[in-house]
């Protein structure tokens, strides 16, 4: 019985209009009463629930944020302070807010050092009709059929278990003292089954009764309704338009590239089989310093190759024998040889050691893969024992402080009287340049630029596009806002919501131009002192 009063109840919760109303159109979204007022700090709007209670919604005008505050409420003469629930959010209780008809209210708001008197009109409708009121559980069996058969077949089913439950005799065989206990008499599964029919009768008047909500929804003149608890749900924030001046700017296509000057590349000068290093070979994201050896390359010749070096050293060889021993006569003979003759004699045989000395790392030395800068290890081509040429960059360093953008301009009439440039990385974030110089040769029909990057971040990855702002000299007279006020609008063209009421938000067609990576210039569609949605405008774009 107590899982079949939970089922009916939770179908109670469920159901909808009985008939003869379903044929309805949908509750609008603005069914609740509720009054609204506004000054030029606060903005209040109360909503009327079902059984006289207000829930009373206090934000910021101009930026559309909750208040933290208190709320005092007269009504008939009498002052009633509400109850806070949360920040900007109140509830007002009285038996008035239950009885039909008009009634003004006045707020006394009081936030922190700030004091304000709003005054609204409140209309609460008539109850619904007396028919509707005396709409009893009988109207309900005559206007549900189903539910009726449903109730029937559950005491039916009541009625065959407790006939089933009844008592048996015993086969003989079974000793008295192992009979089953008394099985519940079939009277009382009678009573669990008129229980559960009654549970049933009583559930279908709570059945006929239909809950009222409150969604977000486009009206016919393309405004969006947005009651103020979705404001809060959806963050919902605002700005007062005002009309300045911004540098023109010019949007344009580049990637990020390592500083020519903190930057560079380790290969070796000969073909050879690589080795690692002391501390083995390095790994990408390793910090390296300047001169700091990261492998070495043994050279590989082929056996014709090295028997030409093994025969030019052998021959180096004894060329210095010979003149080491000539050296050394002319020297006991001083004083008969002229100084001259000694002089060349060992000229000659420091020029024969000089050529011993440069073959001999061909023959068994190694060459060091140094490090040309200090900085992180970007590119890593290397493998133990791999061969590797003079043409092969084994090792690419880059020093992640120091970055450059390096764009292509095709409109050469916006490069002149460059003032500043600013980067979007592709999260979104936005980093300040310095322009460095622009080429004299045209490539790809455009004109190559480069910007430093100043205070690169950490993370940001070598040869990510970006999308380059470049500010000029001529300034844009407009309406500065966040990029993110602008959204497009269904039709294409970008639209920025105007919060003209409480609750009521249009959409306005503007003509634009990009700032820097995290403002535009309104340049056309909206007047200065206009309430602009600057956050959450893509979630109201997105109500149908």
């Amino acid at each position: 019985m107590f899982l079949a009063a939970l089922l009916m109840f939770a179908l109670a919760g469920q159901a909808g209009a009985h008939e003869g109303h379903g044929d309805e159109a949908p509750t609008s979204a603005a069914a609740l009463p509720r009054v609204a007022a506004e000054s030029e700090a606060f903005e209040l709007v109360g909503i009327l629930q079902p059984g006289g209670v207000m829930l009373i919604y206090l934000d910021r005008w101009a930026g559309n944020a909750p208040v933290d505050g208190g709320v005092n409420v007269t009504l008939d003469g009498q002052e009633i302070q509400a109850e806070r629930q949360g920040i900007g959010l109140f509830l007002l209780r009285h038996p008035r807010l239950a009885q039909p008809g008009s009634l003004d209210l006045i707020f006394s708001i009081t936030a922190g050092e700030e004091m304000d008197l709003l005054t609204g009109h409140l209309g609460i409708p008539e109850p619904a009709s007396a028919a509707a009121e005396q709409h009893t559980w009988l109207d309900a069996l005559r206007e549900a059929p189903v539910l009726l058969a449903a109730g029937l077949g559950l005491l039916v089913v009541g009625l065959l278990i407790g006939r089933l439950s009844a008592p048996r005799p015993l086969p003989a065989m079974i000793e008295a003292d192992l009979a089953p206990a008394q099985p519940v008499p079939e009277a009382k599964a009678i009573r669990v089954a008129a229980s559960v029919a009654v549970v049933l009768l009583m559930s279908l008047p709570a059945m006929a009764q239909t809950t009222v909500a409150e969604p977000p929804r486009r009206n016919d003149d393309g405004t969006v309704f947005m009651p103020k608890p979705s404001q809060r749900l959806l963050t919902i924030r605002t700005e007062v338009t005002a009309t300045g001046d911004a540098l023109a700017t010019t949007q344009i296509v580049g990637t990020l590239v390592p500083d020519p000057n903190a930057s560079g590349r380790v290969q070796p000068s000969q073909s050879g089989r690589l080795e690692p290093g002391e501390r083995g070979l390095p790994t990408l994201g390793q910090r390296v310093e300047r001169g700091q050896v990261l492998a070495f390359v043994t050279p590989s010749y082929t056996a014709s190759e090295r028997g030409t070096l093994v025969q030019n050293a052998a021959e180096l060889d004894s060329q210095i024998t010979i003149l080491a021993a000539r050296v050394n006569r002319l020297t006991a003979l001083r004083g008969s040889v002229s100084e001259r003759e000694i002089s060349e004699a060992q000229a000659e045989l420091n020029g024969v050691r000089q050529r011993r000395a440069a073959i001999q790392p061909a023959l068994s030395g190694r060459e060091p893969l140094v490090a040309p800068v200090s900085g992180v290890v970007s590119v890593v081509r290397a493998a133990l024992g791999q061969l590797v040429d003079n043409t092969q960059a084994v090792f690419e360093i880059v020093d992640p402080a120091r970055l450059w953008v390096e764009a292509l301009a095709f409109d050469r009439t916006s490069l002149d009287n460059i003032a500043g440039a600013s980067a979007v990385l592709g999260d979104g974030r936005s980093v300040e340049l310095e322009f460095a110089g622009r080429g004299l040769t045209v490539r790809q029909q455009a004109v190559p630029l480069n910007f430093r990057v100043v205070n690169p971040p950490a993370d940001v990855a070598v040869g990510a596009p970006v999308v380059v702002l470049v500010r000029n000299r001529r300034n844009v007279q407009g309406i500065v806002v966040p990029a993110e006020a602008v959204v497009r609008s269904a039709e294409g063209p970008p639209v920025v919501f105007e919060h003209t009421a409480a609750e009521r938000f249009a959409p306005r067609p503007v003509r634009v131009l990009p700032l820097d990576g995290a403002r535009v210039v309104i340049t056309a569609g909206i007047e200065p002192g206009r309430r602009v949605v600057t956050q959450g405008a893509n979630l109201i774009a997105q109500v149908r």
